[in-house]
């Protein structure tokens, strides 16, 4: 029994060894898609930032969870008329993403997220509007993308975030989407106890 907690507890010791903390940013274009709904609303820049905890399963893959503040929304000119609308969304989004190293440099990955809404911020001819009611509160979603290892510290990934679960938004079925372009920085682990 005590051996077996002590193996354990030593790999325990040595996935955590082998973690890496990180921080990541960039630009996103956010956009509404669903079917008809997408074809009158054009999509904005919006930004991202956050954190990523990478564990090392095998020699190619690593589990990657984080949490990141994702900007998203849409604008649009209503068919018709020449008013402006823009709607600016700020979301704490958590994935969970399963990446494969293909090579040393290049890797896939792809992983559920859950999105929390923070804000809403709806600007039109009456002004802004933040009552989330029409937004809800959260969405499950889903990422993939690739990513480039500039070295070990630093690195560079396109992905694509989607929602799965569709709200209602003025009576319309629609799902967030982003394409983002990131930076990221991974931070140098002293504690090494496993060869790389």
């Amino acid at each position: 029994m005590k051996k077996g907690l002590l193996i354990f507890a030593f790999l325990t010791f040595a996935a955590a060894a082998q973690a890496q903390l990180g921080v990541r940013a960039g630009i996103g274009s956010s956009n509404f898609s669903n079917g008809d709904s997408q074809r009158a609303l054009t999509s904005i820049t919006r930004f991202h930032l956050g954190a990523y905890y990478g564990l090392k399963v095998t020699e190619k893959v690593t589990i990657e969870p984080g949490a990141f503040y994702s900007g998203k929304g849409y604008k649009t000119i209503p068919l018709g008329t020449t008013e402006n609308i823009k709607e600016s969304l700020s979301y704490l989004d958590i994935p969970v993403l399963a990446r494969y190293a293909v090579t040393n440099e290049f890797n896939v990955f792809a992983g559920p997220q859950a999105g929390f809404l923070l804000s809403r911020t709806r600007t039109d001819k009456n002004g802004k509007n933040t009552n989330s009611e029409p937004i809800g509160g959260y969405e499950v979603g889903a990422v993939f993308g690739a990513g480039y290892q500039l070295n070990s510290d630093l690195n560079l990934q396109l992905s694509y975030d989607f929602g799965l679960s569709p709200f209602n938004y003025y009576d319309v079925e629609v799902n967030n989407t982003v394409f983002k372009l990131s930076v990221g920085y991974t931070i140098p682990s002293k504690m090494k106890i496993l060869p790389e």
